[in-house]
């Protein structure tokens, strides 16, 4: 069983399931982005294509996250390629010098705000957090605009370090049990398409 980065691969299913999900979430539409989140994906082989800018720096990145129930998980971020198999070894590489190392190093991508696991449990835990700080319950919608796949969204009300209120968007993609869309402080993440299949090879070593 994979348990690395407080997520764990669960039977035959490629899912991401965080081991904290039994946090109540007092807010209705926030614990709706949640469930989604937290469940199996209604596809067992699957791939999303996302691009993200940072916006303190404006740097824009493309990531692919790939999904098989055999094969485990892939994630690229730019030039770095994350792999989870579903035997529970992880592993770092560079698509660019083909050298890979051992675990998982979040290093790699500091400078663009993000984890290696954005699209599940990095925006749980933020979810979570906004939760906590929103100055009103989230409103929930549902969102079919993004690569024609049906969303379910949380819009929090948020005060930033200035003093003016502004706000932050979850939605998670109903069949797959990962974000579509994540508008915050510092990141705007977006899938731009979704398949239902996998490549291989992402999840080897780059060669």
């Amino acid at each position: 069983m994979l348990c690395a980065l407080s997520s764990c691969f669960t039977g035959s299913r490629p899912t991401l399931e965080p081991m904290d999900t039994a946090v109540v979430v007092d807010d209705p539409a926030a614990a709706a982005v949640l469930d989604i989140l937290a469940a199996s994906p209604g596809s067992t082989s699957f791939t999303v294509r996302y691009e993200i800018v940072t916006n303190f720096g404006g740097l824009s990145t493309l990531a692919v996250v790939a999904v098989d129930e055999i094969l485990g998980t892939s994630v690229e971020i730019g030039e770095t390629r994350y792999l989870y198999t579903v035997e529970g070894t992880t592993s770092t590489c560079s698509t660019t010098t083909f050298e890979c190392v051992t675990g998982i190093d979040e290093t790699r991508i500091s400078d663009r705000q993000l984890t290696s696991t954005f699209f599940k449990q990095s925006a749980i835990e933020r979810i979570r957090q906004d939760t906590r700080v929103a100055v009103a319950p989230a409103i929930g919608r549902e969102d079919s605009t993004v690569v024609d796949r049906a969303s379910v969204c949380a819009d929090f009300a948020v005060v930033d370090s200035q003093g003016a209120e502004r706000t932050k968007t979850y939605c998670a993609l109903t069949d797959y049990a990962v974000i579509s869309t994540m508008e915050t402080a510092d990141l705007s993440v977006r899938a731009v398409s979704v398949e239902d299949s996998v490549d291989a090879a992402r999840f080897q070593p780059p060669a």
